[in-house]
């Protein structure tokens, strides 16, 4: 299954090119056939030979050419760079509030810009501290906050707490 996912886009554009173009030479020849009756005038006869072995041939590869092309439609825009940014996830947020129908799309997941995980982090750190940005007492004091917090969810969820609990007590002092 992983093979087919990673070839995906080309087993689509095989199958659509292949049943396409055999769903032109089937084309042709019932064109070509209907052209040699219509000279000779047996056109009644010729169509009711023609119906009914070649009509599920021709359904059969409407058929998967259809598919294909869906599938490899929805490949491509499946692949589709879409651009990311926090910018684009504040205005897509403002879409989603003023207009209710849209918000069930996830427009605004779909641009929000990827969350950093404690790996990169780390190596954020560590190349700040190579490339001469921070001091070893900076870098010392950034690498234990990093490893005392479990992850970046452990920071969020935090500052998240600590912005419940600041507008509790704004709530509480009003």
């Amino acid at each position: 299954m992983a093979w087919f996912r990673d070839n995906a886009l080309a087993v689509w554009l095989g199958l659509l090119l292949v049943s396409a173009t055999l769903l032109a030479v089937v084309f042709g020849y019932v064109a070509l056939v209907v052209a040699t009756a219509i000279g000779s005038g047996a056109v009644v006869g010729v169509l009711s030979g023609l119906a009914f072995p070649y009509l599920p041939i021709v359904a059969l590869l409407l058929v998967v050419a259809i598919v294909s092309g869906l599938g490899f439609g929805w490949e491509l825009l499946r692949r589709l760079s879409i651009p990311r940014s926090e910018r684009l996830r504040s205005a897509a947020e403002r879409i989603e509030r003023e207009h209710p129908a849209v918000d069930g799309f996830g427009l605004s997941d779909l641009v929000a810009p990827p969350e950093p995980s404690a790996e990169d982090a780390l190596d954020d750190l560590k190349r700040r501290y190579v490339a001469g940005e921070i001091d070893e007492a900076a870098f010392e004091r950034k690498l234990d906050r990093l490893v005392a917090n479990e992850s970046v969810d452990d920071v969020r969820a935090a500052r998240e707490r600590e912005a419940v609990l600041d507008g509790r007590a704004d709530d509480r002092s009003s």
